[in-house]
């Protein structure tokens, strides 16, 4: 069994003592891992459709109006 715990602001007295006591755990229980998650990182299915959008607009680069032509268009009126 796998178990997630979030802490979602590491700047408080709590979260950073409670952090710190489960490095110390983690140094000599090997069943607990502390991972840090990087927040910009992209999930797999959203890489996924990234790649099928820009594949779209490859495939069809030549339906889409540049944002210079678009621009001209809104700041005429």
């Amino acid at each position: 069994m796998k178990y997630n715990i979030t802490i979602t602001n590491d700047s408080t007295p709590q979260a950073k003592s409670l952090l710190m006591m489960l490095r110390t755990f983690a140094m000599d229980y090997d069943f607990l891992q502390i991972e840090k998650e990087d927040e910009n990182i992209l999930s797999e299915d959203l890489k996924q459709e990234l790649d099928f959008r820009y594949e779209h607009f490859l495939n069809h680069a030549n339906e889409y109006k540049d944002w210079d032509t678009i621009k001209h268009k809104y700041v005429k009126q």
